[in-house]
């Protein structure tokens, strides 16, 4: 090994060259979606798995991510829009307490679902490095789209859900 590299402050500068590249690894359309569970604010545990059918919308947020909180209100416009599509919004929110994280969903009259990812496991295990940051799995359990560290509006989200020439949920033929 080079000097350089025996150096912790290098190592940490290698490392963080790559991360865009890892991020890029964890949630590359095509790859298989890392199945997880995780429980809501009120409890429940809902599994990725269990969702298999329909278009999920994996969004990573956090109250203190002042461009996580604009988007709440449309993500819970669009999750009701496009539930009868089988598109399924999951707010998954980055190691919160559970109590902060349910004040901000009563406050603020939030019904999608608000998953808790206390450790941040599944951020990394899906290579999130900044927030917002928003990954759709489709109905088949594979990845379609990722925005990395990205504000979403409407188009976009319309965009992320909605392949060329399909409605949200739709299934396009192989």
């Amino acid at each position: 090994m080079t000097r350089a590299l025996r150096h912790p402050c290098a190592l940490l500068a290698l490392a963080t060259a790559f991360l865009p590249f890892l991020m890029a690894a964890a949630s590359a359309p095509g790859s298989p979606a890392t199945d997880f569970r995780l429980f809501d604010t009120n409890g429940e545990s809902v599994g990725l798995s269990s969702l298999r059918g329909k278009t999920v919308i994996l969004h990573f947020w956090a109250s203190w991510c002042p461009h996580c909180l604009s988007e709440m209100p449309l993500l819970e416009q669009l999750g009701r829009e496009f539930a009868p599509r089988g598109v399924e919004v999951l707010a998954i929110n980055l190691a919160e307490p559970q109590r902060r994280v349910s004040r901000y969903v009563k406050a603020h009259g939030l019904h999608l679902r608000v998953l808790l990812d206390p450790r941040g496991e599944v951020a990394k295990a899906y290579g999130v490095v900044g927030l917002p940051a928003t990954i759709v799995v489709g109905p088949e359990g594979v990845i379609l789209r990722a925005i990395s560290m990205g504000s979403l509006d409407r188009r976009t989200i319309q965009e992320l859900v909605t392949p060329a020439g399909t409605s949200p949920g739709e299934r396009r033929a192989p």
